[in-house]
């Protein structure tokens, strides 16, 4: 029989379908950070979830549209994902994404927290992708994205968590590190390479 692969090429091999990355309080930095490390012919389209109300995340869009190599716009119902494109939640939405890689913008409900929800888009990847998705919840308040990734471990996804260090505030990824659902922890300079070494 063949030798089994060693783990350390798992990642290159899996072809991530989706990146989904989640935040909150110190977001728009994070974001940036990252985003701007990512080459204009980067393999994975990416959904972003950021927590910010609806008069803001179109401007916040098209900023990063302007400092990034990537295509980056705010998420309208219908948007088919592709390699290269970044997708921001609307605030005070929700967004789904579907197994034929579409995405769906839902009104937000007043019972949850967030609109937008990490949650809610994360456990939409996980059901529409199963295994495929690369998700990162980066700094931010609460715990938001904890259920999620929790869904993304259960169909076999990988989920990276942003480290104390480089957190504004170190609520959300310590709240995937604690329920031991992360599958690397990176400083925010870091993860933007770590994303096109395992994508690219």
């Amino acid at each position: 029989a063949p030798a089994h692969p060693t783990t350390t090429g798992t990642a290159k091999r899996k072809a991530y379908k989706l990146v989904a990355i989640g935040t909150s309080t110190g977001g728009p930095v994070a974001l940036q950070r990252v985003l701007t490390q990512l080459p204009a012919n980067f393999p994975a389209p990416l959904v972003l979830i950021q927590h910010m109300p609806a008069a803001f995340t179109k401007a916040f869009a098209e900023r990063l549209d302007k400092l990034c190599k990537i295509s980056v716009k705010e998420a309208e119902d219908g948007d088919v994902l592709r390699p290269g494109l970044a997708l921001l939640a609307p605030g005070g939405k929700q967004m789904m994404v579907d197994s034929r890689g579409t995405v769906k913008i839902l009104p937000g409900d007043e019972r949850l927290n967030y609109k937008p929800c990490v949650d809610i888009t994360f456990g939409s990847a996980a059901k529409s992708y199963g295994d495929k998705v690369l998700s990162v919840v980066l700094t931010g308040m609460g715990a938001d994205g904890r259920e999620g990734a929790r869904l993304l471990k259960q169909v076999g996804s990988t989920v990276w968590a942003q480290d104390e260090a480089s957190c504004v505030i170190y609520g959300m990824p310590m709240a995937i590190v604690k329920a031991e659902l992360a599958d690397a922890i990176y400083s925010l300079d870091d993860i933007g390479r770590h994303l096109v070494e395992a994508c690219l």
